[in-house]
């Protein structure tokens, strides 16, 4: 179960870069990465302390927007994989397509150059799972530190 929902996303975390009909699977992804990096230790319920489950919500809505990220990447590349050949000779990105008299709309340099650019980070780990993984850590990693569960317990600690 995600540990924030599209609510919170909205207005606490002011988020609006992940659609809400997306939000829930990115969400799902997160939630599922911080109980990886936190061994399950939230998977009974999130802390009593407000300020703790706060940033807990915060740091899935930090993942949710990465892993968001990444899926356009992802996408983007299957789309760079599988461009088409224009009637000039050239490929490219498409962008859109009409079937009735065959219009097809291609990226143009700077369509494509503009998305490289502002995503060069995402970009740089997409297709290596190690890098993917150092990313989503250094994302959780500050907004998770110093969470205790309701035992005492800090929620990064790795031991029994």
């Amino acid at each position: 179960m995600a540990y924030a929902d599209y609510d919170f996303y909205a207005n606490d975390f002011l988020g609006s870069a992940v659609p809400v009909d997306l939000f829930p699977q990115m969400s799902e992804r997160a939630s599922a990465w911080i109980d990886t990096l936190t061994n399950d230790r939230l998977a009974d319920g999130l802390p009593t302390n407000a300020r703790h489950q706060k940033r807990i919500k915060m740091a899935v809505c930090e993942l949710a927007e990465v892993y968001y990220q990444l899926y356009l990447a992802e996408t983007q590349g299957i789309a760079m994989a599988t461009m088409e050949q224009k009637s000039d000779g050239t490929t490219g990105i498409i962008t859109s397509k009409s079937a009735g008299s065959e219009s097809v709309s291609y990226a143009t340099p700077q369509q494509i150059g503009s998305g490289a650019q502002s995503w060069s980070k995402v970009y740089s780990v997409v297709g290596d799972r190690q890098k993917t993984n150092d990313l989503l850590l250094k994302t959780a990693l500050p907004l998770l530190m110093g969470i205790r569960t309701d035992n005492g317990i800090p929620v990064l600690y790795g031991g029994l």
